[in-house]
């Protein structure tokens, strides 16, 4: 059923039926705040429902006031003045806490910051919280309670949210320094007026658990960050005149701009963002990847291409992409297009199917050479930089993934390479591209071969030229000059994604034609691999029913077109049934709750009147000169209801099947990040609905074997200039190239070894799990660790394995050895031979303790021998202070203990003779004594890090303990030496 849902006197309404109704709740909350003694005009700003008790709502306005319902809201039962008397118009954000339903964060302007005082410097703002939302609703000023520690916060966040969420819907905060529940994370600064400029150096990154009566900075000058994934990411002011440490700099005083840091244990400790190409950085954007555990982070900046023409230079981005560490990101691709004003940048994840990500790129424009009958013009294929374009075309096949269509990406910057081989002064085109393996390989998108729409076909008549589609993303949507609906996915429609844009033969871009002329509406059932037009025009859009149901309606973006209809498909776009609606309208948007189950959407806009003084004029979702406002409309669609459909059933087990993310001939399953990926969908010529019931089940997998395309180029490494494709799509190089080392940053993990690039250029992309990386990368398991000789594969391990093996055979042997004696001595021996046998036995035995009694004899006499002689007198007669190393090194003395290691003494007053030098029994000490010995014949005596240097006679020395503590055992052993 199709209902109009006139709301043209503004306000808050609700529905408890979704949507079949709609009640004004605006009177109740102006006659709640009236008797409160309020006068403030009632316009609600944020609504918040308890998760454990959904009946419990709150409505914070945009003046001083916030509304408590118990009821959904058919009744208020507090009516709340904020604290300080701040205003909901002035919040800047607010954090609902991850676990603790009732707890909620705002960060808000002071209401005695003035606007004056604001072109002057950043206005203060207080942190405020409430641990009982839904009751109480007290409210503790953060500002307040540090005792004037600080003046005001910056940015904020529960620390928790750096915690994985575990399947029973907690957080395992192991690995974070088991954080508090109370842990709050925020950028602040110390003194009133400190924060006044961008990335100030005075504003610093601190944590507090016991709500800010005290806190630790851990970053210093850390201005803004955020938790994406699992892990913190902080903007660092390049002016802080210490480093994240606390040490003093050098170079702060003429350094600008920002460097990003990121932490991996909740704030305990941070590493420096390794980016592998120096840019102008102006900001970050960070996007999560698909499994929830890592960024994409987008840099912002300014490109320059050296035109004369103002559109050859704008605003852009680069993308780089998360790799096995949370610090290491490799280029994937640059020059991104965004918008002049910083409202979007047109990078887009494809919800459902991890790794899959649609961007634009700005390129220079072509020479009117490009386009030529002979279509191999445009050079080669084009790369993450800005590179070479291919004449493409053929998008024959050769491996197992989607990634070697036409194009390729890898990780070079802007100016590297000039697309279509043109000069720099001709103007920018944006073009569009897809990667299937999280940014590993990027590639255009290839247009339909054929058109359900002739108005949509703006390909070359000429066969011989490629043809690509281009689509618009974020940027378009946030656009001044007039929004045009984006590129669209949703995780409850895995495969299906839709937007706006035309198609272009090689060297024309998005838009390159006028707003009316080729644009249309492109739908993608296989996740960006095939697309094909379902609407002549700008069409917005939203997908419903699990994926089972596509709605659209016109959209007025670029020629202020009106929606008589709604256009709804159940099978995947190729049939679409026309819903009218009572009256026109212009469309907004179309909307459905956030998991996207329910056969039901809401479609926004205004509606379409005969202006009152002016009846042969209609004025649709605009103002006209007499100051007439079209009022609000809303109409639900409700496909399960609807008159245009028969009454359809609930799907039924038969009426869904397995659907396999493919490769783009359909032929056989891609590898995924090192998966292939089986996901259930209801069949397209199935006529049933899935329903809010039901609960897709979790993909089926299986591991493939690691191939290129589960490898990007690690940092300081890109794809060749023509990024390994020839002019017929097909990938023919998988080689990196290392980036000049004057274009790099130091990479502080690389350099202290903490994380080896291979000498490959390679490493596995984020989270592919690929069986055995070492077919492609021989050198490190691909995530940044030395790979163990194959010669040895375990190591040590495999030695200690070994010996134990020989020890276990030698005893086995002994003990087959003893028992085949015992059994001949009992069984098989005659008494005289037993006789014999002891006998001998008692001779033997004798024999050994005289010579052992022989040599305890001469021993000691040797060893009083030369004691006495050295020392003269007995031993433990005389014991001498210990000096320092200089001391015993410049007096060529040595140092001596007894053997029981009690004291330690030193021989002195006078040096050694030749004859003693030679013996090597009291070697003179290296300067090193007090950080442990130079090593003795490089074997023991480095291992122990504590000996005698190595004569021939060969001392050898055991410390007493740890190198450093000025102590060392001496035995001295003869034989041996070097």
């Amino acid at each position: 059923m199709t209902r109009n849902l006139g709301l043209g006197s503004g306000g808050t309404w609700r529905s408890q039926n979704g949507g079949d109704s709609f009640f004004d709740l605006t009177p109740k909350l102006n006659s709640s705040m009236a008797k409160a003694g309020g006068n403030d005009s009632v316009t609600v700003t944020s609504i918040f429902s308890q998760k454990s008790a959904p009946n419990n709502v709150v409505f914070i306005g945009s003046g001083s006031y916030i509304w408590l319902s118990k009821d959904f809201g058919d009744t208020i039962s507090r009516v709340v003045r904020t604290p300080g008397h701040w205003r909901g118009s002035n919040i800047r954000s607010m954090k609902l806490h991850p676990t603790r339903d009732n707890w909620l964060l705002v960060l808000v302007r002071r209401p005695s910051c003035r606007p004056l005082d604001y072109a002057q410097m950043e206005c203060p703002h207080d942190l405020f919280l409430t641990q009982d939302l839904f009751g109480s609703m007290d409210w503790v000023n953060l500002t307040a309670n540090a005792h004037g520690k600080l003046a005001g916060f910056v940015d904020f966040d529960w620390g928790i949210n750096a915690c994985p969420t575990t399947t029973a819907g907690t957080r395992n905060c192991s690995k974070k320094g088991d954080m508090a529940e109370t842990m709050v994370m925020a950028t602040m600064y110390a003194k009133p007026g400190d924060y006044d400029q961008p990335w100030d150096p005075d504003v610093h990154f601190v944590m507090s658990s016991n709500l800010f009566k005290s806190f630790e900075t851990h970053v210093p000058c850390g201005n803004m960050f955020e938790i994406v994934g699992e892990g913190i990411y902080i903007a660092y002011s390049n002016s802080c005149p210490v480093d994240v440490q606390g040490n003093k700099r050098r170079d702060s005083s003429t350094s600008k701009g920002i460097t990003l840091y990121t932490s991996a244990d909740g704030g305990l400790t941070f590493d420096q963002a390794c980016l592998p190409v120096a840019l102008k950085q102006e900001g970050y954007e960070l996007m999560e990847t698909h499994d929830g555990k890592g960024a994409v982070v987008v840099v912002d900046f300014v490109s320059d291409s050296g035109s004369s023409s103002s559109a050859s230079s704008g605003s852009a981005s680069s993308m780089y992409t998360a790799g096995p560490h949370h610090a290491v990101f490799s280029l994937s691709l640059t020059n991104v297009h965004r918008s002049d004003f910083g409202f979007g940048t047109d990078l887009t994840r494809i919800e459902g199917i991890p790794g899959f990500f649609m961007a634009n790129q700005m390129l220079p424009a072509p020479s009117a050479a490009v386009g030529n009958s002979n279509g191999n013009s445009g050079g080669n294929s084009n790369n993450n930089g800005g590179t070479n374009s291919n004449s493409g075309g053929d998008n024959s096949s050769n491996s197992k993934n989607k990634n070697n269509d036409n194009d390729s990406a890898g990780g070079t910057d802007s100016d590297l390479d000039v697309d279509y081989g043109t000069d720099s002064d001709n103007d920018i085109i944006v073009e569009s591209r897809i990667t299937f393996n999280g940014g590993g390989r990027w590639q255009r998108v290839p247009a339909p071969k054929t058109f359900n729409n002739p108005q949509c076909n703006r390909c070359s008549s000429d066969s011989s030229i490629p043809c690509f589609l281009h689509l618009n993303g974020p940027s378009a949507w946030n656009s001044f000059s007039g929004a045009l609906p984006s590129l669209y996915s949703s995780a409850s429609a895995p495969g299906l994604v839709i937007g706006t844009g035309n198609v272009a033969p090689l060297g024309a871009g998005l838009n390159e034609f006028t707003i009316t002329d080729g644009l249309c509406t492109w739908l993608s059932t296989d996740g960006g691999s095939t697309w094909r037009d379902v609407g002549v025009g700008a069409y917005i859009y939203e997908f419903a029913d699990w994926g089972g149901v596509i709605v659209m309606a016109r959209h007025p973006g670029g020629t202020s077109a009106v929606a008589s209809s709604v256009l709804v498909s159940l099978d995947y776009g190729s049939c679409w049934t026309e819903v009218p609606l009572t009256e026109a309208m212009t469309v907004e948007n179309i909307r459905i709750e956030p998991d996207g189950q329910r056969p039901r959407v809401i479609v926004h806009g205004r509606g379409c009147r005969v202006e009152p003084t002016r009846s042969s004029t209609s004025k649709c979702g605009q103002s006209a000169s007499s100051g007439y406002r079209p009022e609000g409309l809303m109409y639900v669609v409700d496909v399960e209801q609807n008159e245009a459909f028969s009454p359809l059933p609930n799907c039924k087990a038969s009426d869904r099947v397995p659907w396999t993310v493919s490769t783009p001939d359909g032929v056989s399953a891609a590898c995924v990040l090192g998966n292939t990926i089986q996901i259930q969908r209801r069949r397209a010529d199935a006529s049933c609905l899935n329903g809010a019931g039901y609960v897709r089940p979790a993909p089926i997998t299986e591991r493939c074997p690691c191939t290129q395309e589960d490898v990007e180029c690690d940092f300081g490494w890109m794809r060749p200039s023509a990024g390994g494709v020839n002019m017929g799509g097909n990938r023919t190089v998988d080689t990196c190239t290392a980036l000049p080392e004057s274009r790099m940053q130091t990479c502080p993990l690389i350099r202290d070894k903490k994380y080896m690039v291979s000498s490959t250029g390679k490493r596995l992309l984020h989270a592919d799990v690929c069986n055995d990386a070492s077919v492609i990368i021989p050198d490190t398991d691909g995530m940044g660790n030395a790979r163990k000789s194959p010669s040895s594969p375990s190591g040590s391990g495999a030695k200690k394995k070994h010996t134990w093996a020989k020890a276990v055979l030698g005893i086995l042997s002994v003990v087959l050895i003893l028992g085949a004696s015992v059994a001949w001595w009992a069984l098989l021996s005659t008494s005289r031979q037993r006789d014999l046998i002891m006998d001998l036995t008692e001779s033997v035995v004798s024999f050994l303790i005289g010579v052992a009694l022989l040599a305890k004899e001469k021993a000691e006499a040797i060893y009083l021998f030369l004691w006495t002689r050295f020392h003269g007198g007995r031993p433990g007669d005389v014991l001498v202070p210990s000096y320092d190393a200089d001391h015993l090194h410049s007096h060529g003395a040595a140092a001596a203990a007894r053997e029981d290691g009690t004291s330690l003494g030193l021989v002195h007053g006078r040096g050694m003779t030749e004859e003693e030098e030679v013996l090597g029994y009291f070697q003179p000490l290296s300067d090193g004594f007090g950080n442990g010995m130079s090593g003795f014949g490089g074997g023991i005596g480095e291992e122990m890090g504590g000996a005698m240097r190595g004569g021939t006679g060969g001392a050898f020395n055991l410390p007493t303990s740890a190198p450093g503590m000025g102590g060392v055992k001496m035995f001295t052993l003869d034989g041996g030496g070097q």
